[in-house]
């Protein structure tokens, strides 16, 4: 890390905000070889996760970070150090896998939350939904807040995506963190996705109970 830091010429904030991403990126497939090692990786969970691990990247990862639609692609949006450090190339990759360990963690609270109770992830309970929900939004405001505000952009400058419909067309801010906008494009794509997982785990869960 060390040379990165030189390499790179890395502020402090801006070698966190990397070491946060690679390590967010790396725990998930840490988790899925360890687990697989163990034989116990759980059919519906893996599907749920490699499906959603799809359609993070189609959905709004991959558009953001080349700016396809009508945005400004992310080494545009961010200064050259963190492009250094974060390349392009590789930006789609790691925030997609960041994505699934917040899905992975979305997952492990409901059953957590629910195991004294019925399985939640065979018929729809508006509980389950609701924790998922709280907890993808909460952990993407508190990035967008103090992590990526640095690489956002203002807004018109990030692309449309499938998962974010109204792209900067419609991009009100909702309210600010310490000065950090707060934006309802940025928020959309986990309103959409919140849905999508909790009908993916019920799927995959009634196909191999």
């Amino acid at each position: 890390m060390n040379l990165v830091y030189s390499f790179c010429d890395l502020s402090n904030f801006e070698l966190w905000l990397v070491v946060r991403l690679y390590v967010a990126a790396s725990i998930p497939l840490i988790l899925a070889i360890y687990y697989a090692a163990k034989n116990k990786v759980s059919y519906s969970t893996s599907r749920v996760l490699i499906w959603s691990f799809i359609i993070v990247a189609i959905g709004w990862e991959i558009w953001l970070t080349y700016g396809l639609a009508g945005g400004l692609p992310v080494d545009e949006r961010r200064s050259l150090e963190l492009s250094c450090a974060i390349p392009q190339n590789l930006n789609w990759l790691l925030n997609s896998l960041a994505d699934i360990l917040i899905i992975w963690i979305g997952i492990f609270l409901v059953k957590y939350i629910y195991k004294k109770n019925e399985s939640p992830f065979i018929n729809w309970k508006w509980g389950a939904f609701l924790i998922l929900f709280i907890w993808f939004i909460a952990q993407n405001i508190y990035v967008e807040a103090f992590f990526y505000h640095l690489q956002l952009g203002s807004n018109g400058d990030l692309s449309w995506a499938p998962l974010q419909p109204l792209g900067s067309w419609y991009n009100p801010t909702l309210f600010k963190i310490y000065g950090n906008p707060i934006t309802f494009q940025s928020q959309s794509s986990w309103v959409i996705m919140t849905p999508i997982v909790y009908l993916l785990l019920i799927y995959f869960t009634r196909k191999n109970p």
